[in-house]
């Protein structure tokens, strides 16, 4: 049976870093894939440990270059690389995993499923890959490297997994 394959953006790699995760997150039964753009972007670290540790790098293909454009074009928010991590995607019929609310609601409105790093983390201690104190652990360092997550919800989490 093929993994599910979740398409990840430049703050979610940037939170796995952060919150030294990105060897852990391989362990999920995901295929964790980023746009090569993304991958250029994030040449030092994480990016050169994405791939050491089993991310898979994937391409828009050229004749869907002009889409890019159009999004560029009708989006501003959202960083044009991460643009890149929305429509491989819903080409692909994949899972966005993203921290930026701009792409995030993207996403919902074309109807392409998303999560953002709190689900990973859920992931996580659901196949018992880290416990949950690691992930809270894990959470105050993605929050201390300034990701901008929705504080009650990491409250909450923070609460729980402490308990």
């Amino acid at each position: 049976m093929q993994q599910k394959r979740l398409i990840l953006d430049t703050t979610t790699c940037i939170d796995l870093f952060n919150g030294n995760l990105l060897k852990k997150v391989t362990k999920l039964p995901y295929e964790l894939v980023l746009p090569d753009v993304i991958v250029a972007e994030l040449i030092n670290p994480p990016g050169k440990h994405l791939l050491q540790v089993g991310y898979k790098i994937s391409h828009i293909p050229e004749h869907a270059m002009a889409e890019i454009i159009s999004l560029r074009e009708r989006y501003s928010k959202p960083s044009t690389n991460d643009l890149f991590a929305f429509l491989l995607a819903k080409l692909n019929s994949c899972e966005l995993i993203t921290g930026d609310d701009a792409l995030r609601k993207i996403a919902k409105d074309e109807g392409v499923a998303v999560h953002g790093i709190l689900w990973i983390l859920d992931r996580l201690i659901d196949h018992t890959i880290v416990s949950p104190r690691e992930a809270a652990d894990a959470l105050e360092k993605i929050l201390a490297g300034g990701s901008w997550l929705p504080r009650k919800e990491c409250e909450i989490r923070l609460k729980w997994w402490r308990n």
